[in-house]
């Protein structure tokens, strides 16, 4: 029993020590950890500062570890501020240190806010590591900020050679693009959906006649002049008393210019009030809206059967870091549940059967199989 006793002993011990052991801290937008693991990298990673203050991957680490903790912190919180604070002094500290390295110049950057940002920290970041990913996608909103197509397009053919999407992300814009309307508009939420759906039209030269809209970076005046001439939608005015209402987006669904607009299922909860709600309507990976009743599951149908590359949903055979590859799986779920329930109406054995396999598939790899079941259940 002792022996056994001590062995355990040791199986936990080790266990304590590879739990200890420093490692990469992505952006949040490519892994989400839970916040003790970003407590524990802080740490390391500020011993090995501690050890060597030119170690740029530790700064890299320790800050991209602080920033994760600030992210994962209650909105204007104490705890909030305090990682603000550490940010901003890290940033400061790594560049007096390293002013002419690439890490001082990225982080200063990366500690700034959309737009607000002082650009020739990226512009010395990127003549240090002109290909490196974190850059480039920088690179890429600024390209996409000031409407310079020619180095947006060179940017995002860069980021579609060094494999910055995982290939599953990169499916899922393929599908998301082949479902827009002609000449369309489809909005995004955050920087993942939003990248993927750049680096398919660049890439591959696919579908450059749908205007992809961040909903976030809509909001700025500059950028929203600049697009919407190029579209032919008339300027409008954002209340900045209340930015990103009901009212502004609503201009845009139903701009003077008569373009079709889809909203993807991953900004869909960025639209809550049932002005604009009542008028989407799911088309398989993105709502379209429209003031007139669609008959959608035709279209869904349609989509997913004739259109959808889907292979990726039950195997994947390229490795990429992060778990994006799995999270993105979670927009195909609405479109693949409805179309099961009306399978079960229509007493299609066939797509029950394919339908519930493919949902089935994507619960078990995301843990989400118990809300699942109760969901088709109701």
């Amino acid at each position: 029993m002792k022996k056994i006793i001590g062995c355990l002993s040791l199986v936990f011990l080790a266990l304590g020590a590879i739990a200890q052991e420093k490692q990469t801290v992505h952006s949040v937008i490519v892994e989400w950890r839970e916040a003790e693991w970003y407590k524990t990298q802080e740490k390391l990673w500020k011993a090995e500062i501690d050890k060597n203050n030119q170690n740029g991957e530790a700064w890299m680490n320790y800050y991209g570890a602080v920033r994760a903790l600030r992210i994962l912190s209650e909105a204007n919180s104490t705890e909030q501020k305090k990682y603000y604070d550490q940010c901003d002094k890290i940033a400061k500290d790594v560049y007096a240190l390293m002013p002419n390295t690439f890490e001082g110049n990225y982080i200063m950057y990366w500690n700034g806010k959309l737009g607000q940002n002082d650009e020739k920290y990226l512009i010395k970041a990127y003549e240090f590591r002109p290909e490196d990913p974190r850059v480039l996608l920088d690179y890429l909103i600024k390209s996409e900020l000031e409407r310079d197509t020619v180095t947006f397009s060179k940017v995002a053919k860069k980021l579609y050679e060094v494999n910055r999407m995982p290939s599953g992300a990169l499916n899922w814009a393929y599908n998301v693009l082949t479902e827009v309307s002609e000449n369309g508009v489809v909005f995004t939420a955050g920087d993942n959906d939003t990248y993927a759906l750049w680096i398919v039209q660049e890439g591959l030269n696919y579908r450059k006649d749908v205007t992809v809209i961040n909903s976030y970076m809509i909001q700025m005046d500059d950028y929203r002049s600049k697009l919407f001439k190029e579209m032919g939608i008339a300027p409008l005015e954002m209340d900045k008393k209340n930015p990103g209402s009901t009212s502004f987006f609503k201009q845009i669904f139903e701009n003077n210019a008569k373009i079709p607009v889809h909203v993807s299922t991953s900004a869909s909860g960025l639209f809550t009030d049932s002005t604009i709600t009542d008028h989407l309507y799911l088309t398989g990976l993105t709502y379209i809206y429209s003031l007139e009743d669609v008959e959608n599951i035709a279209v869904i149908k349609r989509n997913f059967e004739k259109r959808f590359l889907l292979d990726h949903l039950i195997k994947n055979f390229s490795y990429s870091y992060g778990d994006l590859d799995a999270r993105i799986k979670h927009m195909y779920l609405p479109g693949l549940m409805k179309l099961y329930v009306h399978s079960k109406t229509a007493d299609d054995l066939e797509g029950i059967a394919y339908y519930k396999g493919l949902i089935d598939s994507i619960a078990k790899e995301l843990d989400i199989e118990a809300e699942i079941q109760k969901t088709l259940a109701e």
